[in-house]
């Protein structure tokens, strides 16, 4: 009968925090789960195993289990339908068989830590499991923090890119779209920025006004544009 060997048992793959499944004796994964842990929409993985049925083989790559072998509470909660009446467990091999088109970056890495951390032997003792949540807990804060830390060096890039821009225009009465957002101390500046920055090309095409230029390191100059312009176009894309 295939039981959850421990309801607080969790194994963190890539960003995904996986509750442990074992049937008779080994581990396994449901559809749910692989389209979870590989950021895929939701029926990904069921309709790749039924596109190529005839490879997989059954009590090797995968197993059928029927509801009442599952405990129904639990059912539903792992991506079955409540009117099945059976579904499919994913043994190490079916999940690697099952994912051998997924080629993107994050795939490569969700397979080794899938067969590593998940599929591995269960610990043979009280510590050796408290070590490896310990170890899983570790690792998903290290991955926080250096994506915090990116956030945070891209930030700073954009702030400099933005004063830098500001202080060129001096005070001419002209303004990056970048620099205005800046100013203005509106959220997301840069995709904000984007925008602004073609409604106000346009508005100063239109009206036949002219738009200055501001060297930059990434694209070799960019637009300025009259303040007035830059705030009448910003009121407007508020009030859209």
């Amino acid at each position: 009968m295939m039981t959850i060997q421990n309801e607080m048992q969790m194994v963190t793959v890539g960003e995904t925090a996986l509750s442990v499944i074992e049937y008779k004796g080994s581990r396994v994964v449901t559809f749910a789960m692989v389209d979870q842990v590989h950021q895929r929409p939701e029926g990904t993985a069921k309709r790749n195993f039924h596109d190529n049925r005839p490879r997989f083989e059954e009590n090797v790559d995968f197993a059928k289990i029927s509801k009442d072998e599952f405990r129904t509470d639990l059912w539903e909660s792992f991506g079955f339908s409540k009117f099945a009446s059976s579904g499919i467990l994913l043994t190490q091999t079916g999940y690697l068989m099952l994912v051998k088109s997924f080629t993107d970056d994050l795939a490569w890495q969700v397979q080794r830590e899938l067969v590593n951390r998940y599929f591995q032997a269960a610990p043979t003792s009280t510590a050796h499991q408290l070590y490896l949540m310990a170890k899983a807990n570790w690792e998903q804060e290290q991955r926080l923090s250096q994506i915090a830390e990116l956030q945070h060096n891209q930030q700073q890039q954009l702030d400099a890119l933005a004063q830098r821009q500001s202080d060129m225009d001096g005070d001419t009465g002209y303004m990056t779209a970048l620099a205005y957002c800046r100013k203005e101390s509106i959220p997301a500046p840069l995709a904000y920025a984007k925008q602004l920055g073609i409604k106000a090309s346009e508005m100063c095409r239109n009206l036949a006004i002219r738009m200055g230029q501001v060297p930059d390191e990434r694209w070799g100059s960019v637009n300025s544009y009259p303040i007035e312009i830059l705030r009448e176009c910003h009121q407007g894309m508020k009030g859209a």
